[in-house]
């Protein structure tokens, strides 16, 4: 369904507004996430044919945030960032609000994967202000942010995710490559 721009929408953002524009790679990575949801309920599929199954429910139920996100989730891996910030502008379009933070990470992601800074800071920020408890939100929010190359603002996230989640060795792990990387600099800098 074709939904007039809105602050709702978050058309205002470069990002959305521009979204036909968006120089944007796929993430092969989610590839597997995506043909793992329900896997218990149907034998292992190929892509296409989760993108399919996804379509002809979403045909059928159009005002579903959770199929729209999943629609998005099949776009993203298949690099088609404007089809994906469609389904995600549909997805917060109808979402509750105490879930919105699923649909805005992934509009976060798509806008750190096209290189938009501070669009996926905005949205990766409302991510958490909607959902403060939730790792994956700090997680990203404080892999844009090294991205950006402001690593003291990254560590503070990844240390936040810590806090969450103390076990949750992808942030150890970026901790670990940042404080190498400043030692690294500070030692070319050093006389």
């Amino acid at each position: 369904a074709n939904l007039p721009a809105s602050m709702h929408t978050l058309d205002h953002l470069h990002g959305v507004a521009n979204r036909a524009s968006l120089h944007y790679m796929g993430e092969s990575q989610l590839k597997e996430v995506l043909q793992n949801l329900g896997k218990d309920r149907y034998p292992p599929q190929s892509l296409e044919q989760v993108g399919t199954r996804i379509a002809k429910v979403l045909e059928k139920n159009q005002t579903s945030w959770i199929l729209s996100s999943m629609a998005a989730l099949y776009w993203r891996v298949k690099g088609q960032g404007k089809k994906a910030i469609d389904c995600l502008r549909q997805a917060l379009h109808h979402t509750p609000y105490y879930m919105k933070d699923v649909p805005l990470i992934s509009l976060a992601n798509i806008f750190h994967n096209a290189k938009l800074w501070n669009d996926a800071i905005i949205v990766a920020t409302m991510a958490v202000e909607i959902a403060p408890h939730f790792v994956v939100n700090h997680f990203t929010l404080a892999n844009v942010y090294v991205a950006m190359e402001e690593f003291e603002k990254a560590m503070r996230w990844y240390e936040s995710t810590l806090k969450l989640q103390p076990e949750f060795a992808p942030a150890k792990n970026r901790i670990r490559a940042i404080q190498c990387h400043l030692l690294m600099k500070n030692e070319r800098h050093s006389p």
